[in-house]
């Protein structure tokens, strides 16, 4: 669900609560396609499972090459990949 906003194949008002991360000076971090968290939210309450929050958290929390996948198809299959090797290898 996070995946088709940052490649606008979603609706509008899904795109506008995700915003990628840009550093304000030249970082390594710069190309890791990651999202930006909003600046305040009560995690204790609602504002914790808010798309919003929730997204840009479990984005980021993937591996590079799963962000980086070039089609929704790639993505799905890497994901699904990574979500096995995760609960079996553990």
């Amino acid at each position: 669900m996070t995946y088709k906003p940052l490649h606008n194949l979603a609706p509008s008002y899904l795109i506008d609560l995700l915003h990628r991360h840009t550093p304000t000076r030249s970082l390594r971090s710069a190309a890791a396609n990651l999202l930006s968290l909003p600046t305040q939210t009560n995690l204790k309450s609602w504002g914790g499972r808010a798309f919003s929050v929730a997204a840009p958290t479990l984005w980021n929390s993937l591996p590079q090459y799963i962000r980086d996948s070039s089609s929704l198809t790639a993505f799905k299959t890497s994901l699904k990949t990574h979500l096995f090797n995760t609960a079996f290898n553990h």
